[in-house]
């Protein structure tokens, strides 16, 4: 898949490169390529895109750590880039650093309240807490984003997550039920026993 790039030549040349890896699955080769392309590159647009894809490939290759200081050395330079915020939040969940990537999540709903995405991961983030009644709350606000603004696939997606939210969350009000009536139950016999006690 070759795409349009904006740069010098030799650049272009190591963009395609870098992006043949990236589709081929060789990351750490991609890495080297990216690093090389900023070092070259002067656009601030086409860094901001290099930099994404760079830590793109460092979260494929599990090297979190070296993913979240790209991000944020660009986001220092650009504060304003939602992909970069979004990749970072997304280093950060699979981090397990929920509420680093719950603060990530919400600068870009801050800046963006249209954001599909950023509400999914946001309401993923919730329900990573236990907190399921806020994570239906995001999901469900997901949903009406995707509905207005979404792509066919973030319908989907958003779909799917909120159904399983849901059915998580019914069983886990069957489960209630269903150990409030074994109490019930318990307590009956216990006192059944203290009656036939002399």
């Amino acid at each position: 898949m070759k795409k349009d790039f904006k740069a010098n030549g030799t650049n272009i040349e190591l963009r395609v490169e870098a992006s043949d890896l990236i589709d081929q699955g060789y990351y750490e080769d991609a890495v080297s390529k990216l690093t090389q392309c900023l070092s070259l590159e002067e656009d601030r647009n086409e860094r901001a895109v290099i930099f994404c894809e760079l830590g793109f490939c460092l979260i494929r290759m599990g090297c979190y750590e070296d993913a979240v200081r790209i991000f944020s050395q660009h986001l220092q330079a650009d504060p304003f880039d939602n992909d970069a915020r979004f990749y970072l939040a997304s280093t950060y969940a699979s981090m397990g650093w929920t509420d680093e990537s719950t603060a990530e999540l919400k600068k870009i709903l801050a800046s963006d309240p249209t954001d599909v995405l950023a509400y999914h991961a946001l309401g993923l983030c919730y329900r990573d807490r236990g907190w399921l009644k806020d994570s239906l709350k995001v999901m469900r606000a997901a949903k009406e984003q995707a509905i207005i603004y979404g792509t066919v696939e973030e319908k989907e997606i958003v779909e799917e997550s909120l159904s399983d939210l849901e059915e998580e969350i019914e069983e886990g009000e069957q489960d209630k039920l269903k150990r409030s009536f074994l109490l019930v139950i318990l307590l009956a016999i216990l006192e059944g026993r203290k009656k036939k006690i002399p």
